[in-house]
C-alpha cells in the first residue's frame, strides 16, 4: 500500500467543490460587513474538511460492491481502489470513522476557542451524520430515494453555511436566500453524478430517480434545475435582498451550468458512453460558476 494508492482512495479532486463552496459561504459573510479571523477560517475548513474527506471513504467501501459493476468516472464509479485491492477494505472503514471523529473533535476545540452559538456542534454532528447516512446501512439514502435530497442539502446548505456559520457565527435569511440557488445546483449535480451509473445502479438494486425514471427524465431535471437556478438569482437580483453581493454577475455565470445542462437535454437517447462525457460538462461548469462566483465577491471587496 502506497501513498498513491491512498490519495486515490480518497478521491481528493472531490475536495476542490468543497472548498469553492466553502469559500463562497465565508465570503458572503465578510460581503455582508464581517471581519475575517484567518485562524477561525482555517480551523473551520479543517472540521469540514474531514468530514468531507471522510465521504470517499465511507462511499467506496459501502458501494464497493455497487461499483464493481460501473464505470468508473473522474466523479462516479468510486475509485476503483477497493475493486483492485480488496485488503484495503478495512483500511478505508477505519479511515471514515477517524476522520469523522476528527470532525467531531475539531468542533469541539472550535466551540472551546470561539465561543460561536450552542448549536454549531449540532450543525457539525448533522453534516457528518449525512455523510455516513447517505451510503452506510441502515439508513442508506442513496439507496432509498433520498440521494438527491441529501446531495442538495448538503451542496446547496452545508457546505457554504459551514463556511458562513464559521465566519458570521450564525445562519440568517441573507444566506438563506443565496442557498436557495444554490441547492438547485446541488440537485444537478448528483443527477450528472448518477447519469453514468444507471445500468449498475438498477443491477444492484439502488432506488434514485435515474434508476426510476431513465437518463432522458433526469436530463430534464437537471436541466431544469438549473433553469430554476437561473431565475431564483435574477428575482433576488431584482429585488435587491443581498445588496453587497454582485447578483447580477452571478446571473451571467449561472448560464454556464445552464447551457451545461441544456447540453444534455439535446442529446437523447444517451448511452454510458456519452453520460461520461456529459458528467465533464457538468461537473466543470459547476466548479467553474462557484470559482467565478468568489471571485466576483473578492474584486468587489478589494
Amino acid at each position: 500500500m502506497d501513498a498513491r494508492t491512498i490519495l486515490r482512495l480518497s478521491r481528493a479532486h472531490f475536495l476542490i467543490p468543497g472548498i469553492l463552496l466553502y469559500i463562497l459561504g465565508a465570503l458572503t459573510a465578510m460581503a455582508g460587513g464581517i471581519d475575517i479571523d484567518p485562524l477561525r477560517l482555517l480551523l473551520g475548513y479543517t472540521i469540514f474538511g474531514t468530514a468531507h474527506l471522510a465521504v470517499s471513504f465511507s462511499n467506496d467501501y459501502f458501494d464497493r460492491e455497487t461499483d464493481m459493476m460501473g464505470t468508473r468516472t473522474p466523479v462516479s464509479g468510486g475509485s476503483g481502489v477497493l475493486q483492485e485491492h480488496p485488503e484495503l477494505e478495512r483500511m478505508a472503514l477505519v479511515m471514515a470513522v477517524l476522520l469523522t471523529l476528527a470532525s467531531i473533535c475539531l468542533g469541539v476545540l472550535f466551540m472551546l476557542i470561539f465561543q460561536p452559538p450552542w448549536w454549531f456542534l449540532l450543525f457539525v454532528i448533522a453534516g457528518n451524520a449525512l455523510v455516513w447516512s447517505y451510503s452506510a446501512p441502515p439508513v442508506r439514502l442513496a439507496s432509498r430515494g433520498w440521494g438527491e435530497a441529501a446531495t442538495a442539502l448538503a451542496a446547496g446548505l452545508l457546505m457554504p453555511g459551514m463556511g458562513y456559520l464559521v465566519v458570521s457565527g450564525t445562519i440568517d435569511a441573507w444566506f438563506l436566500t443565496l442557498s436557495l440557488p444554490l441547492l438547485c445546483y446541488g440537485l444537478f449535480f448528483i443527477i450528472s453524478v448518477e447519469l453514468p451509473d444507471v445500468e449498475s445502479d438498477k443491477l444492484s438494486g439502488k432506488d434514485n430517480m435515474l434508476v426510476r425514471m431513465g437518463r432522458d427524465f433526469g436530463l430534464i431535471v437537471g436541466a431544469t434545475a438549473t433553469a430554476m437556478g437561473t431565475v431564483l438569482l435574477i428575482i433576488i437580483a431584482i429585488m435587491g435582498i443581498l445588496d453587497g453581493l454582485p447578483v447580477w454577475g452571478f446571473v451571467i455565470l449561472s448560464f454556464i451550468p445552464l447551457a451545461a445542462g441544456m447540453m444534455g437535454v439535446l442529446m437523447k437517447g444517451m448511452n454510458q458512453k456519452m453520460a461520461v462525457r456529459q458528467v465533464k460538462v457538468n461537473f466543470g461548469a459547476l466548479v467553474l460558476f462557484v470559482l467565478c462566483s468568489n471571485l466576483l465577491i473578492l474584486g468587489q471587496m478589494v
